[in-house]
């Protein structure tokens, strides 16, 4: 187990919970049996409950090297199920687009994926017209040549990383991950699910910031067992 805001017996029934909703909209749609006005917001749920059922798995222990190989599942489905309008309102849903976004970037960098495969997050990213400093950084780990904005999306959010790659201070990131990384979130749809009684809580990690310590190359044994920090994410040799 890497966290401890749920028991084992929790995430097993999570899991199986999730892939049954997944196993019964993929047989749905195979089947015609989604309205056609409905078949993008299926695609979007099969999306996002394929990345919640990896993070759940990363949660409770699965070894990386297992999940690297169930990734790219959820990139296809990423491909298909993706929604964002580049010239929407910066609301709640934008940002956790914007979140959703950052995470596939940052476990496409973590889990070093095939390049071919890392392009494909870049596209979707491009057909949805959004520019960004750290999405940018992120992709320029992968792509050297692409071109870093110098919009931050969500400063009040993520400036800390912003801070990180000027400072390089690791203690102050600790600081920050400590105090307020998780209250700065809490517009996220995900935000305080371990409290709920439904089986919705897959975990909460900040993989922004394992993507930005492995860009950056700093030494991170301070965070190790810091709670929201995925530290054997940074340090598999892939």
């Amino acid at each position: 187990m890497r966290t401890n805001r749920k028991p084992k017996d929790y995430f097993d029934n999570y899991l199986k919970l999730e892939e049954d909703d997944i196993d019964y909209f993929e047989h749905s749609l195979k089947n015609g049996e989604v309205k056609e006005e409905m078949i993008p917001s299926v695609k979007r749920k099969l999306f996002t409950q394929s990345l919640h059922l990896w993070i759940a798995k990363y949660s409770m222990g699965m070894p990386v090297e297992e999940l690297k190989t169930t990734f790219c599942e959820v990139i296809t489905r990423f491909k298909t199920g993706w929604k964002d309008k580049g010239n929407s309102p910066e609301d709640n849903i934008h940002f956790d687009n914007y979140m959703l976004m950052l995470w596939m970037l940052s476990l496409g960098v973590l889990l070093n994926i095939e390049q071919t495969e890392f392009e494909k997050l870049v596209d979707v990213l491009e057909q949805s017209n959004r520019e960004d400093y750290f999405f940018d950084q992120i992709i320029a780990y992968r792509i050297p040549e692409r071109t870093i904005s110098t919009k931050i999306t969500y400063p009040d959010q993520f400036m800390f990383l912003k801070n990180l790659i000027c400072t390089k201070s690791v203690s102050e990131l600790k600081n920050y991950l400590d105090k307020s990384w998780y209250s700065s979130i809490k517009h996220t749809y995900w935000h305080n699910n371990d409290k709920s009684t439904q089986h919705t809580f897959f975990g909460y990690w900040s993989f922004e910031t394992a993507v930005f310590i492995k860009i950056t190359g700093l030494d991170d044994a301070i965070i190790k067992d810091q709670e929201y920090y995925p530290y054997d994410l940074v340090h598999q040799n892939f």
